[in-house]
């Protein structure tokens, strides 16, 4: 089984087992290298030119636009998921009687931000796209889902949602970084994710990629004042007029360049590239395969059906709690989520671990 990125995080400790990627990855090796340099950098400002806080965020905003497959002109720079979800309900105008439909259950971040902007109706991920009404405005859903596992058929929901003019926006914080991405075929219209899960960066990083049609239509919300500059330098900075000409980098969370964490994200970017996400997402598959495979049915049932890096069992006997303890004390890290277990299976994992926690998710049932 090939292992595209596991020799990279040196950093982790030993004899442990991290299988809680959808809280917090990991920073691979390269990134804490980058980490300690940004600290040497704020320790010794004279190694921060002026120009690196207009040219470490284009160098983000690259890297971001080539994992995605969009332009780097549609790339905004966040600093979570929720910074990018706010800044397009905040964007978009609402009729008083237009709505946002979500799916029922799903994750507060995906679905917090349009409450205050429209009437939001919620739904059985299954009946998606049949419950698009007249007065849908956008489509606001988790391509995978945080307590499930359960991946939505994106391509699917785009087609629906052009054939009714409606706006398709996803959280993908869950998927990219262990799913390849592609915006244009996906066809969605804003794809927003994280960066401190799935792509191993530092947290307090994010982004979103939105699509011009959509980046046209949302009204700007700020101004920050370096954002203003544009391609000026900072030797003439009295200039207070407004511009309109920004694009994304008008919807740029303040202070871009963010070097602690702009830096060593960089990095772990550059790791995924290098090896290929397809890659990493095969490698994911395969563990996750292989925990499934060994799971006794009699004692766990698989909460979806449906194929993620994430697998979510529910424990028949009720005791999915005492279980999560005894997987945490022999340094095996998964999460408690909603009354079940939660494994996050990514590309430093190994099927080694894989065996001890199936092991250790059996002792006493066997």
């Amino acid at each position: 089984m090939d292992q595209p990125l596991t020799r990279e995080f040196g950093s982790l400790e030993p004899g442990r087992a991290w299988f809680n990627t959808a809280h917090q990855g990991p920073l691979p090796s390269t990134a804490v290298e980058a980490s300690s340099r940004a600290a040497e950098m704020k320790a010794n400002p004279c190694r921060l030119p002026d120009s690196s806080f207009s040219e470490v965020p284009e160098v983000l905003r690259a890297r971001l636009a080539t994992l995605v497959g969009g332009a780097v002109d549609e790339i905004v720079l966040g600093n979570s998921t929720s910074y990018g979800l706010h800044l397009i309900a905040n964007g978009l105008s609402f009729a008083p009687d237009d709505e946002v439909l979500t799916v029922e259950g799903d994750y507060p971040a995906t679905v917090l931000p349009w409450q205050r902007v429209a009437r939001v109706r919620s739904v059985p991920a299954s009946e998606l796209p049949a419950a698009i009404a007249p007065r849908t405005r956008v489509m606001a859903v988790t391509w995978v889902d945080s307590f499930t596992g359960r991946a939505l058929d994106l391509s699917a929901l785009g087609r629906a949602c052009r054939e009714r003019g409606v706006w398709l926006v996803v959280n993908g914080s869950q998927a990219v970084g262990a799913r390849p991405v592609d915006v244009r075929s996906l066809g969605v219209d804003a794809l927003v994710s994280c960066g401190y899960k799935w792509l191993c960066g530092p947290y307090g990083t994010g982004f979103a990629w939105l699509s011009p049609a959509l980046r046209d239509t949302l009204r700007p919300q700020q101004a920050y004042w370096l954002a203003m500059q544009g391609d000026r330098g900072l030797d003439h900075m009295r200039d207070t007029r407004l511009r309109d000409d920004l694009g994304v980098r008008g919807f740029d969370v303040f202070c871009p360049a963010a070097f602690a964490t702009s830096l060593p994200w960089i990095a772990s970017l550059d790791l995924f590239l290098a090896a290929g996400v397809d890659s990493i997402a095969r490698y994911d598959q395969e563990l996750a395969s292989r925990l499934l495979a060994g799971i006794d049915p009699s004692a766990y049932s698989v909460v979806s059906p449906s194929r993620s890096a994430l697998v979510v069992l529910s424990r028949r006997d009720g005791t999915a709690f005492s279980r999560h303890r005894l997987l945490t004390s022999a340094g095996i890290d998964t999460a408690y989520r909603e009354g079940n277990l939660r494994f996050s299976l990514h590309t430093f994992n190994t099927v080694e671990q894989v065996d001890r926690a199936l092991d250790a998710l059996h002792i006493q049932d066997r």
